[in-house]
């Protein structure tokens, strides 16, 4: 598997997994554990991605240390969000659908049990860390708000309140760190946690899954309820569709940047068809179709 990129598909039925041998640009399906369990969210290490984590329902967040091939528990909770930083860190936060926050500093290995905020009980939580190691833990929630915390998860404040419930998703600006982008009730806001959060003028619904992409003009990618990502290079200011071979597959559930290149996503659908685009989300090529419903993506590389 020397210098291959791997794909970490998680679907309704299982994690899905791929190896592009030498980077030849041909994924070959390699494997697919836990079937029968939905997979709602995966995390490889960029520095070392035969580590990697899947939030795996009914088993717990199970962990394999040779690239998805054999796996263990590595912590007895339903997680619903996985998350950490994309550089060379063992650093991995995740989030159960009560809104109880787990970190591990040793990627996976041990868990510690984040304080909680002054949040009720809620029934799913969606989980962002700043970019680049940043110290910023951003935690959206089924009632509308956002909290933050900027110490590990050793105590949290409120970051934004009133948007529409629930959270669908959320990520940290490439432009303004330190500011959000927010998908609520089919609307995107930018938020920057003092002022009431703005919703941008969007082509149509947002159907949840949206993700930044790094670079001189960061690009800013959110899913659309028919099909189809739209795409903009300003912030929002404006909006263009982006093309795929073939169709979407129904709603993208999923846009997931790659580690290892700025230019690299991949987002996959509702109707089993997983795309990658190698532009920064202008065009998308079909890489696998016919796959069950999936949930979460990760792309990382061998070196």
């Amino acid at each position: 598997m020397a210098k291959a990129g791997l794909l970490f598909v998680g679907t309704d039925d299982g994690l899905v997994l791929f190896s592009n041998p030498n980077n030849i640009g041909r994924w070959l399906r390699i494997g697919q554990p836990f079937r029968g369990h939905a997979v709602r969210a995966v995390w490889p290490l960029a520095d070392n991605p035969l580590v990697v984590l899947a939030a795996v329902a009914g088993l717990g967040v199970q962990r394999s240390d040779d690239g998805g091939q054999s796996w263990g528990q590595a912590l007895d909770v339903e997680a619903v969000a996985m998350a950490g930083d994309r550089a060379s860190t063992p650093q991995i936060y995740l989030s159960t659908g009560a809104g109880m926050v787990y970190r591990s500093d040793d990627a996976g290995t041990s868990w510690i049990d984040c304080a909680a905020g002054g949040w009720r009980d809620v029934q799913d939580a969606r989980l962002a860390v700043a970019h680049e190691g940043g110290p910023a833990i951003y935690l959206g929630l089924g009632d509308g708000a956002v909290w933050v915390s900027r110490d590990g998860g050793a105590s949290w404040a409120p970051f934004a309140s009133g948007l529409p419930a629930p959270i669908a998703a959320l990520v940290e600006s490439y432009a303004l760190p330190g500011s959000l982008y927010v998908v609520a009730g089919g609307a995107l806001y930018r938020c920057d946690g003092e002022s009431p959060c703005q919703p941008l003028t969007i082509p149509g619904p947002a159907a949840g899954a949206l993700a930044t992409l790094a670079g001189k003009n960061p690009a800013l990618l959110f899913a659309q309820p028919a099909g189809g990502i739209a795409r903009s290079d300003d912030g929002g200011a404006t909006w263009a569709p982006a093309g795929a071979e073939g169709d979407w597959g129904g709603a993208v559930t999923t846009i997931a940047p790659a580690s290892y290149h700025i230019d690299t996503a991949f987002a996959g659908s509702a109707g089993g068809r997983l795309l990658g685009s190698s532009d920064r989300g202008r065009t998308w090529q079909l890489v696998k179709q016919e796959l069950p419903p999936i949930r979460s993506i990760a792309a990382a590389r061998l070196a």
